[in-house]
């Protein structure tokens, strides 16, 4: 009887315990290249300067693009600028998961926007916010806020080129 007891608390002990745990996979130490989805919702939009705010995007909305990433590991401006936006990509820091990117871009008869994307990537792709703020000449500056999830769909660059075909930033 007492070896009976003694086998039904050593079974129920090993059912209390879980599973081992996979332990997470280690990021590549860049951003693989390849056509990228990217899913943008826009979190907040503000008006800085106290003018009407831009009609482009509104909180909640929610746009999809694709891009390419490049063999270097970083994604083309275009993926995440706004339609028409002239952009560059300063300063990139894209290492073993962590990514942080600023596009200084010009927007056509209006002046400056700079975007910065804060965030994370695995082999599968990234996800992070961007945090942009404009400088126009005129009214209409802005500061917005989107999150980004960013899915890598194919290995080789096969979107046509972004052209910001989105409201990003």
């Amino acid at each position: 009887m007492r070896s009976l007891v003694l086998f039904g608390t050593m079974l129920l002990a090993a059912c209390g315990q879980e599973a081992p745990k996979e332990a997470p996979k280690a990021a590549p130490a860049t951003l693989p290249a390849g056509t990228y989805e990217v899913t943008a919702t826009t979190k907040s939009l503000v008006s800085t300067d106290k003018t009407p705010l831009p009609t482009f995007t509104k909180g909640g909305e929610v746009v999809k693009t694709q891009g390419c990433v490049g063999a270097d590991g970083l994604p083309a401006p275009e993926l995440l600028a706004a339609k028409g936006d002239q952009c560059t990509l300063t300063d990139p820091y894209v290492r073993s998961g962590r990514m942080n990117l600023t596009l200084a871009c010009n927007r056509s008869g209006q002046g400056k926007v700079n975007a910065v994307l804060d965030g994370k990537y695995d082999g599968e792709g990234f996800t992070g916010t961007v945090t942009a703020n404009s400088s126009f000449s005129g009214p209409g500056d802005y500061k917005m806020v989107q999150d980004v999830v960013a899915r890598k769909v194919s290995d080789q660059c096969t979107a046509a080129p972004a052209g910001g075909a989105s409201t990003k930033a």
